[in-house]
């Protein structure tokens, strides 16, 4: 079965996706090699954009446009409870966690809505192209 690296954060008790942001001048490949680098110390093999998703907070005028990356990682068993050390530095701290992809939607992971879409494109072989999602949750 395959498995997706998502982080889990006890202070909210949920499970979310790797990220980060675009440094000025970086290209997405870049910022997806050095993000994944930098929080588990794995090398990045993009592949393709699955989806776009749009996250906005008006009450703290922030519109951030997410890109969901297919990609492989070169390092498995050994990121199973690593800590983001990003995340260590700040209040709250995240661990790696794979999860099969298939228990998605058995467990609480942010936005709750793409679970679904993943799970089905998954099991299509992610034929279509890029998905255009919207303000999901």
């Amino acid at each position: 079965m395959a498995k997706i690296l998502l982080h889990y954060t006890e202070n909210g008790n949920y499970y979310f996706y790797t990220g980060g942001h675009l440094e000025f001048g970086e290209t997405l490949v870049q910022a997806c090699e050095r993000e994944v680098l930098e929080e588990t110390g794995a090398n990045f093999t993009f592949k393709k954009i699955l989806y776009i998703r749009e996250f906005i907070l008006p009450e703290e005028n922030e519109h951030t446009v997410e890109f969901f990356i297919l990609g492989d990682i070169d390092k498995f068993e050994e990121l199973e409870g690593l800590v983001d050390p990003e995340g260590a530095t700040k209040e709250w701290k995240s661990w790696q966690n794979w999860i099969d992809i298939e228990k998605l939607k058995d467990i609480d992971v942010k936005p709750k809505s793409l679970s679904d879409i993943l799970i089905s494109d998954y099991k299509s072989g992610f034929t279509d192209g890029i998905k255009y999602l919207g303000e999901i949750s």
